[in-house]
C-alpha cells in the first residue's frame, strides 16, 4: 500500500507551521538528515537533506528498541511467551552459582520497562562479548525488578535473546512475516551480536518511510488496511508509563522525565510518546491530534528537536481541513526540493588539482577499507578489507577520488562547489563534498547515508608525502559514534605534485 500524500492544508496543518518548524530546526543547529509527517494516515510534508534520501536505510539506534517491543508483542500474542516468564528459567546454563533474589524475580516484564534491577549496564552493550548473555547474568541485580529504571541496551538484545531462543528465529525474521511484510516495509536489518543475536536493543536500520509506516501502525494501536495484526492491549501497556524515570540521570530535559513504557518513551505534552534512538531518530505518536512525526537526524541537541515540533506543529492542528495557502505551500515545496546539509563553500586550486592528475599514493603502513576509514555515528559493521593506493582526478566543476582496494576498484565523487555529490561503493551510497583549506590541504568531507555521522578527511601533501586524517562530524568519538581515526601517511608513488599555487572560490 502506497501512502497517500496531501498537502499540511487538507490535512489541518498550516504550510507556514511546517515551515516555522524547519527554521527553528536550523537556528538551533540541528542537522536534519529526513523527516515525514502524516496526519490521519496520510503524508502531509516530508524531506531529505541530501545527501540523504528516502532509499537507502539509515541507522536506528536505540528506536530499534520499539521494533524489538513489538516482536515481543507479537510473541506474547501467540502465546510464544509470557510477560511473567523468569530469566532463571530461561537461561538456566548462564546463571552465577548462587542467583541472587532479585535475579531470580527478574521477568521479561522488568526487562521491557528497563527495570530488571541493574545498577549499571554491562560493557560496550555486550558487543565484543561471545558470552554476554552469562556476562548480563552475573551483572549484580542490586535493585528489585520493576523499582529501578535504568536505560539498558543489552536488556533489549536479551529480549531479542529471549526471542531466538523461543522460536528459533532471529528478530528479523520472526518480524517479516508479521509485521515488514503486511506494512510494506523492505530492506530490514539489524547488526548481529557475536552469538548471533540481532542487536534489537541499537542495531536496526529503516528508511524513513518503513520508519513511518511503522510509527503509523502503532499509532493504528496495531491496525494496518483493515486488518488487527496485533492485540489493542499491547499497545495500552506498550505506550503508557511503567516506571518512574524522572531524575533517573537524563538531565533536566523534559521529555526524558515522563515515565518509561514498554521500549517507548513518554513525552511532556499530553497524549505524545515516542520511539527514541541515539542523536535524534524520533518515531513521535499525537495521539490526541492522529499524527505522526518521524525523523532521522545527526544531533548532540536532542530536546531542542523535540522542542520544535512542541512550539511549532502541535499548537497548529486543526481539527478539520484549512483553507489552502498556495503562498506558503509553494514556499515550503521550494524549501523541501532544496534540502542539503549545510554546504562548504567551495575553494579550487587549479594547480594543486593539475598537479595532482596522475599522482598515486601508496600508504605506508596498513590502511583499513575506505569504507572502514570514513567510518560513521553507528557503524557497527565494518566490511574488512584493505586499501593498497589512492589517486586523485579533477576536471571541470568536480573531481573523483580513485580507490585501489583489496576488495577491488572503487571510485568517490567529489562536490567542489559547495554541495554534496553522491556515488556508491559496493552498494552503499556515499555523499562527499570538498574544498581546498589551503594551498596543501584538501578537505573532504564524506558521508555514508546508512549511518548518523560522517568524516571529515584532510589530505596534506608535502613534497613526496601525503597525511590523511580525519575528524567526526559529531563532536563525540567513541561507543556508537565509532573510533577516533589514525593519521596514514602515504607516499607518491609516480606522478609529480606541486601544490605551490593560487586557490579561488567557486561562486
Amino acid at each position: 500500500m502506497e501512502l497517500e500524500r496531501i498537502t499540511p492544508e487538507q490535512a489541518g496543518i498550516p504550510s507556514q507551521a511546517v515551515l516555522d518548524f524547519l527554521d527553528q530546526l536550523y537556528e538551533e543547529g540541528i542537522e536534519m538528515h529526513a523527516f515525514m509527517l502524516l496526519r490521519h494516515g496520510k503524508v502531509c510534508a516530508e524531506g531529505c537533506w541530501k545527501p540523504y534520501n528516502r532509499q537507502t536505510p539509515h541507522i536506528m539506534f536505540s528506536f530499534s528498541k520499539s521494533l524489538t517491543s513489538t516482536a515481543m508483542g507479537f510473541a506474547v500474542q501467540e502465546g510464544l511467551l509470557s510477560l511473567e516468564d523468569r530469566l532463571v528459567d530461561l537461561f538456566p546454563d548462564k546463571l552465577p552459582e548462587h542467583p541472587s533474589e532479585n535475579l531470580q524475580k527478574c521477568q521479561i516484564r522488568h526487562l521491557l520497562m528497563m527495570g530488571c534491577g541493574h545498577e549499571t549496564e554491562i560493557p560496550n552493550l555486550g558487543q565484543g562479548d561471545p558470552d554476554w548473555i552469562a556476562s548480563f547474568l552475573h551483572h549484580p541485580f542490586v535493585y528489585e525488578p520493576g523499582t529501578h529504571f535504568l536505560y539498558n541496551t543489552a536488556g533489549t538484545n536479551l529480549l531479542a535473546a529471549i526471542l531466538a531462543k523461543k522460536t528459533g528465529q532471529t528478530l528479523t525474521q520472526f518480524l517479516k512475516p508479521r509485521l515488514f511484510a503486511p506494512l510494506g516495509m523492505t530492506d530490514i536489518a539489524c547488526h548481529p551480536l557475536p552469538d548471533g543475536t540481532e542487536m534489537g536493543g541499537a542495531g536496526m536500520s529503516l528508511t524513513i518511510e518503513d520508519m513511518a509506516r511503522f510509527v503509523q501502525f502503532v499509532a493504528q494501536e496495531g491496525r494496518w488496511e483493515g486488518k488487527q495484526l496485533l492485540n489493542r492491549e499491547w499497545f495500552a501497556m506498550a505506550t503508557s508509563k511503567q516506571i518512574e524515570n524522572r531524575g533517573a540521570g537524563w538531565g533536566g530535559d523534559p521529555d526524558w522525565q515522563e515515565g518509561y513504557g514498554f521500549q517507548f518513551w513518554r513525552c511532556a505534552p499530553q497524549g505524545v510518546f515516542r520511539g527514541d534512538g541515539a542523536f535524534g531518530q524520533y518515531g513521535v505518536v499525537f495521539t490526541q491530534q492522529d499524527a505522526v512525526l518521524v525523523i532521522q537526524s545527526a544531533s548532540m541537541k536532542l530536546q531542542a528537536v523535540l522542542t520544535a515540533a512542541w512550539d511549532n506543529l502541535l499548537p497548529a492542528f486543526a481539527p478539520q481541513p484549512l483553507p489552502e495557502d498556495p503562498r506558503a505551500f509553494h514556499r515550503l515545496q521550494k524549501r523541501l526540493e532544496r534540502l542539503e546539509l549545510n554546504p562548504m563553500l567551495g575553494m579550487r586550486s587549479p594547480g594543486a588539482e593539475s598537479s595532482l592528475n596522475g599522482a598515486v599514493y601508496l600508504p605506508q603502513e596498513p590502511c583499513p577499507s575506505f569504507p572502514d576509514l570514513v567510518g560513521g555515528t553507528g557503524y557497527l559493521d565494518p566490511e574488512g578489507g584493505s586499501l593498497h593506493a589512492l589517486s586523485f582526478s579533477f576536471q571541470g566543476e568536480g573531481g573523483q577520488l580513485l580507490l585501489q582496494e583489496s576488495h577491488g576498484q572503487s571510485t568517490l565523487d567529489l562536490g567542489l562547489q559547495g554541495h554534496f555529490v553522491s556515488s556508491q561503493i559496493r552498494g552503499t551510497l556515499f555523499g562527499a563534498n570538498g574544498r581546498w583549506r589551503s594551498k596543501n590541504t584538501l578537505e573532504v568531507e564524506v558521508r555514508n547515508t546508512r549511518l548518523a555521522g560522517g568524516r571529515r578527511l584532510l589530505f596534506q601533501f608535502s613534497g613526496q608525502e601525503m597525511l590523511l586524517s580525519g575528524d567526526p562530524t559529531l563532536p563525540e568519538e567513541g561507543g556508537l559514534s565509532g573510533p577516533p581515526m589514525p593519521t596514514i601517511r602515504f607516499r607518491l608513488q609516480q606522478g609529480s605534485v606541486d601544490t605551490k599555487t593560487t586557490m579561488y572560490w567557486e561562486q
